[in-house]
């Protein structure tokens, strides 16, 4: 590695595009993607479905005398009760309309008389007095947590692997000698990941350290000093070259090579989320 790096050119260099697609979709975002993915199912399923009709009917409201159609049991339970669907239709000046309210407790049955409350502005609007026009309460919305958490590890792997980027355009090259080697608590595939932090001197004669974390620490321990770089407007901003995953490749000029066939296998989990996520959004809007 170090041989190769000794052609690097000089800053501003030219990063392929598709390298800094990798560097940017590197693991950890792939490992946020997923979870985004996952909790989204919940998300969708659970929090879609919940009842939040004290903003959508706000406003002027009144009241009309229905008659319960039917009603279900739902698959769905909440507080260990089963939730049920009440199917029911009531007039507004005339005109007919068709409503379903959910509730936990309720012991309604076919025929009988309930009271529902309706928005003056768009009389299709409506639900049972006291039950919900959706089959979970608002509560429910907590299950956004796990999505909140993947899109939180997408954001801040994401702008790690951006700034990675930044740095093989305008970092300068130099070296760095092992300082230190300390085990975390943290595995990864059964392997522990170790910090590695090494030392380096920047352009103006000061020292600085850099760190990586890995659990193949292989590449990292090869060389006596290991090639790195650094911003030479904020020195304490560097990276080791050799630190996985994205470990940059070199062509015989000594110029970054491009990684297409790595980019385009780094957005397939991406785009998957994205295009499902939207085509849950479109359906819940129709």
């Amino acid at each position: 590695m170090l041989e190769s790096t000794l052609r690097f050119a000089p800053p501003p260099r030219r990063v392929p595009f598709s390298l800094a697609l990798v560097s940017s979709l590197n693991a950890f975002a792939q490992i946020g993607w997923f979870v985004l993915g996952f909790g989204s199912i919940f998300f969708w399923a659970f929090a879609g479905n919940a009842d939040f009709s004290f903003i959508t009917m706000r406003g002027a409201l009144n009241k009309s005398q229905g008659i319960v159609n039917r009603v279900v049991d739902t698959r769905a339970s909440e507080g260990r009760r089963r939730i049920r669907a009440n199917h029911y239709e009531y007039s507004v000046a005339g005109k007919t309309f068709q409503g379903v309210s959910y509730s936990n407790d309720s012991s309604l049955s076919a025929g009988e008389s309930v009271d529902v409350e309706y928005s003056v502005d768009a009389p299709e609007k409506s639900r049972i007095v006291g039950q919900r026009r959706a089959m979970f309460s608002p509560a429910i919305i907590l299950v956004s947590i796990f999505p909140l958490i993947g899109l939180l590890i997408v954001i801040f792997a994401t702008r790690y692997g951006t700034r990675r980027a930044q740095l093989l355009r305008d970092g300068v090259l130099t070296t760095g000698v092992l300082k230190s080697k300390r085990p975390t608590n943290t595995t990864v595939n059964n392997r522990r990941v170790f910090e590695l932090t090494f030392e380096f001197t920047s352009r103006d004669g000061r020292k600085y350290e850099a760190t990586a974390r890995s659990s193949i620490t292989d590449r990292l321990e090869d060389e006596r000093e290991e090639p790195l770089l650094y911003d030479p407007e904020k020195p304490e901003a560097a990276v080791l070259l050799d630190d996985a995953p994205s470990r940059p490749q070199f062509d015989e000029t000594g110029a970054l090579a491009g990684r297409p066939v790595a980019a385009l296998l780094s957005m397939i989990l991406p785009a998957i989320v994205i295009a499902a996520n939207t085509l849950a959004l479109l359906s819940r809007l129709r």
